[in-house]
C-alpha cells in the first residue's frame, strides 16, 4: 500500500514540471521521478498523464487536446470548474447568464452561445444528437455549478472538500456525457454516407 503523501508528491511535482515545461515535453517517468515515486505508481494514483493534469488545478489547456477518454470528461469538467474557484481564478462559465440578460441584443448573445459554446462541449463528449442535447445539458450544469459555488457561496471549500463535492456533481454530468457516447453509437453509419452533400 502506498504512503499516504504519495498523492501529494506526485501532485506537488506534476505541478512543478508542468509550469517549467509544456504538457506534452513531460512524461510519467520525469513526473514519477521527481516525486520520487515509480512510473506504475503515478498511473495507480492518478490513472493517467492527462487525468492527473486536470486534477492539480487550473488547466492551461483545452481538454478535448488532453483527449481523455470519455469516461473521464465528466470528473475533468466538474474539476475545472472547481479548481478555477480554489486558486481564485475567473471562470467563463461564471456570469454568462447576467452577460445575455445584460447584453444590448439578447437574442444575438444567447445564439453565440449556442452556435460556440455548445458546439464546442458537443465535440468534447462526441455529442451526435439533434440539436446537441446532451451538450447543452452540460453546459446548462456547468452554468449552475459555477454560479453555485461562486455566486451564490453554495458549498464553500471551508465546509465541503472538493473531492467530495465532485464525487456529488460528477456522476450527474457524467450520466450526460454516456448518453451522448450511447446515442452516437446508435446512428447508422449508412445514413451519413447517404446524407447529401452541402453546397
Amino acid at each position: 500500500m502506498s504512503r499516504p503523501n504519495n498523492r501529494e508528491a506526485i501532485a506537488a511535482a506534476a505541478t512543478e514540471l508542468f509550469a517549467a515545461r509544456s504538457y506534452t515535453e513531460v512524461t510519467v517517468r520525469d513526473i514519477a521521478a521527481a516525486a520520487g515515486v515509480s512510473p506504475a505508481l503515478v498511473i495507480k494514483l492518478y490513472g493517467s498523464k492527462a487525468e492527473l493534469y486536470t486534477e492539480i488545478g487550473p488547466s492551461r489547456m483545452r481538454l478535448i487536446e488532453l483527449d481523455l477518454p470519455p469516461e473521464k470528461l465528466g470528473r475533468a469538467l466538474v474539476l475545472q470548474v472547481l479548481n478555477r474557484r480554489e486558486h481564485g481564478l475567473p471562470d467563463p462559465w461564471v456570469g454568462m447568464v447576467q452577460r445575455i440578460h445584460d447584453a444590448p441584443d439578447a437574442d444575438v448573445e444567447r445564439t453565440h452561445f449556442r452556435e460556440h459554446t455548445v458546439p464546442s462541449i458537443a465535440r468534447l463528449i462526441g455529442d451526435t444528437s439533434a440539436g446537441q442535447r446532451f451538450a447543452s445539458l452540460v453546459a446548462c450544469q456547468l452554468v449552475g455549478l459555477a454560479e453555485g459555488v461562486r455566486v451564490l457561496g453554495l458549498f464553500p471549500e471551508a465546509e465541503i472538500a472538493k473531492e467530495d463535492l465532485a464525487a456529488q456533481v460528477v456522476p450527474i454530468i457524467q450520466a450526460q456525457i454516456d448518453a451522448a457516447q450511447i446515442d452516437a453509437a446508435q446512428i447508422d453509419p449508412a445514413q451519413i454516407d447517404a446524407a447529401p452533400a452541402g453546397d
